[in-house]
């Protein structure tokens, strides 16, 4: 694929870990491969610590291995399993198959049941239970014609409607029905501004505001 979802950079790490509501120690490791290993996410090359190298699809992607880690897979045994569903599916984004909640889970689950897949998956967890949390999970993905995912909604985030969508707002995070980005209220807090106002100014609710502080300031409003 080669289109604004894939080759276009929208949030720094730091910033894409936060809206995930991932530890950006983690995110990292997804970005850069374990153990000299090649990346779990397709994040662009960046030569600076800020720079937006992290596009829709990437984005998209690392919502998806939350889900999984959440399910008992664990990411940094992962690379193996995924050149498996690449041939199975026949794509390098395996991570954002439609086919992964079903057929992909069944061949994670195989996989680690053999010598090389020994530890890819929590001995107490159950094959149920790993496609139960991947089918939540994907709930928040809007897929286009082609399949592929053309909107993501921020689980990270609720209870307000946040989403990122590459065609909209230069695909920043967005207080879904407005035209706010998550960003612009986070700044105002920063800057000091009582809620009420940035609420009243921006067109969202206390609790978008709330959200937005939470999120990216790591903080009560």
């Amino acid at each position: 694929m080669d289109d604004l979802r894939t080759s276009t950079g929208l949030l720094n790490q730091s910033d894409a870990a936060r809206f995930l509501g991932i530890p950006q120690q983690t995110f990292n490791h997804w970005a850069r491969g374990y153990q000299r290993g090649k990346p779990l996410l397709h994040v662009l090359p960046k030569q600076e610590q800020r720079q937006a190298s992290v596009p829709f699809a990437a984005m998209a992607e690392a919502h998806v291995l939350k889900a999984l880690r959440e399910a008992g897979v664990k990411p940094y045994k992962i690379k193996p399993a995924l050149k498996k569903l690449q041939q199975e599916f026949g794509t390098d984004y395996v991570l954002l198959a439609p086919e992964l909640a079903t057929d992909g889970i069944d061949v994670l689950w195989d996989y680690s049941r053999t010598r090389a897949g020994a530890g890819l998956i929590e001995g107490r967890t159950m094959q149920g239970v790993i496609r139960e949390i991947v089918v939540d999970y994907l709930q928040y993905v809007i897929r286009d014609e082609d399949g592929f995912p053309a909107i993501l909604r921020l689980d990270r985030c609720l209870p307000s409607d946040v989403m990122m969508d590459p065609q909209k707002l230069f695909g920043q995070p967005y207080f879904a029905g407005t035209r706010t980005r998550v960003a612009e209220a986070a700044a105002m807090l920063k800057a000091e501004e009582e809620p009420e106002v940035i609420a009243d100014e921006l067109g969202i609710t206390i609790a978008d505001v709330r959200v937005a502080a939470r999120v990216l300031l790591g903080r009560a409003a």
